[in-house]
């Protein structure tokens, strides 16, 4: 590809709008509804101005979206991502607090509460699109400019997801709540929200829930746990100035339930295939589950079409856009990071899934009895939050199921956690499965430029494949 080409905009075939509009829209929690000529509107006119970043042709970034035209449903979810700026501001104005949370827990509480929960990966996404017009090289240079500010201000040795932090601290995105699940996965979560408790509007905002290492199926930490919930539940409603029952809360886990079962029955489809029938970045359906996309009332109208289409596409062959004849099939291990999709398929793969984001759609949350304990229960349930071996046993099975080639570790620099652990969970992989295996550390979370080095090894594991 050209440096002239590279500067272009993809845009969507005007022939398919016909087709487009005559799909389902999207309902919203608040009861409204989006038509499938807006959704396609937006997509068409108003998104490549406001997000030229987004619609690059460039091969240097993943994250854009899906150039699956003829998937209507990644469109659609496409429109979800984009909007989450306008939506969250919105949500705001009407008094719904913004909480960021950590990326290893179930959103459902958050959601029940009356709040919009956000990993730090999501908050860096909209610290980012707060300036709009922007193209790929401006935007990353944005992106690196509030990583930067927050390594001066608390340190270089946290790994990218300062950046999520440094945003709120610097006013950059209007942050109400910082509560995430302490403990759990990242080892730098606790040190980055103890750094907010001198900023002023978030220091009454902390409302920290800790998660007991190593202790799924014990009786005492679940309920440690959902004595946290409820805590959690207290600080949001000083926010919102409404109590909340039980009732809404299971109502929100229903929802969660169908979204984790549609996820599901979408990875089951698409692993069945005797060709994979979409792109590894369309079958990544796990990152809209765990987040809800900033409301699970669309999310779940989402899931469910997309499912559509997805068995329609297992049913009649159909292989994924920009996929080779016979793609080597990678698993991706490790939180927060992973290839780049596009990357990946130019060089003869495709990712097949990622353990991080499936370990959450495989378990439920029970639907009786206290629902901040069955919260708990589930959490502490959660494949990936097991102990090391446990895990890495898991992850085994996964790679089976999903018939994977080759199994890549992906650690961001500068977690003390994953980096402990990437040896030995691919060890242990390696030996139980007989699968080729290996682990890079990455340190590009808040850019979209600059992967040479992370493309090149994941490259050369392919070719080895």
């Amino acid at each position: 590809m050209t440096t002239a080409e590279a500067t272009k905009q993809f845009h969507y075939p005007p022939e398919l709008e016909a087709d487009f509009v005559k799909t389902r829209g999207l309902n919203f929690s608040d009861g409204s509804h989006v038509t499938a000529a807006e959704i396609w509107r937006f997509m068409t006119v108003d998104a490549p101005k406001r997000f030229p970043y987004a619609f690059d042709l460039g091969t240097h970034h993943g994250g854009r979206p899906s150039e699956d035209f003829t998937l209507f449903s990644g469109i659609k979810k496409s429109y979800l991502q984009l909007t989450l700026k306008d939506r969250l501001l919105k949500a705001r104005a009407q008094g719904k607090p913004v909480i960021l949370a950590q990326g290893g827990q179930a959103m459902d509480l958050y959601y029940a509460g009356g709040g919009i929960p956000l990993r730090p990966g999501v908050i860096i996404g909209w610290a980012r699109n707060q300036e709009e017009g922007l193209s790929v090289r401006q935007n990353d240079l944005r992106g690196v400019g509030i990583l930067e500010a927050g390594r001066n201000r608390v340190s270089m040795e946290s790994c990218n997801q300062i950046s999520a932090h440094a945003a709120i601290d610097s006013g950059i995105v209007p942050m109400d709540i910082v509560a995430p699940y302490l403990c759990l996965r990242c080892s730098d979560m606790a040190y980055l929200t103890e750094s907010h408790r001198n900023v002023s509007g978030i220091k009454d905002g902390l409302a920290l829930v800790d998660f007991p290492i190593e202790a799924a199926g014990k009786p005492w930490a679940a309920e440690l746990m959902a004595k946290e919930l409820r805590k959690l539940l207290d600080k949001i409603g000083q926010f919102t100035g409404k109590p909340v029952d039980d009732a809404e809360i299971l109502r929100v886990i229903k929802l969660g339930n169908r979204a984790r079962a549609y996820a599901r029955e979408i990875y089951d489809l698409w692993w069945s295939a005797p060709v994979p029938p979409t792109s590894g970045d369309d079958l990544n359906v796990s990152s809209a589950v765990n987040d809800l996309l900033g409301d699970p009332v669309a999310t779940v109208d989402l899931l469910e079409q997309y499912r559509d289409e997805v068995k329609w596409r297992v049913e009649h062959g159909v292989k994924g856009h920009g996929l080779s004849a016979k793609p080597k099939r990678l698993l991706i291990c490790g939180s927060c990071v992973g290839p780049n999709g596009y990357q990946v398929e130019r060089a003869g793969g495709v990712v097949v899934g990622r353990d991080d984001g499936y370990s959450q759609v495989t378990v439920d949350v029970e639907e009786a009895g206290d629902p901040c304990l069955a919260i708990a229960k589930s959490v502490l349930a959660y494949p990936y939050e097991l102990p090391t071996e446990q895990r890495a046993q898991w992850t085994v099975d996964l790679a089976k199921r999903c018939r994977a080639d080759g199994v890549l570790f992906m650690y961001q620099w500068g977690c003390n956690f994953q980096t402990g652990v990437a040896r030995l969970v691919s060890d242990i992989i390696k030996e139980r499965s007989g699968l080729p295996t290996t682990y890079i550390e990455m340190g590009e979370l808040s850019k979209l430029e600059d992967t040479e080095q992370s493309v090149n090894r994941v490259e050369s594991f392919i070719e080895m494949l």
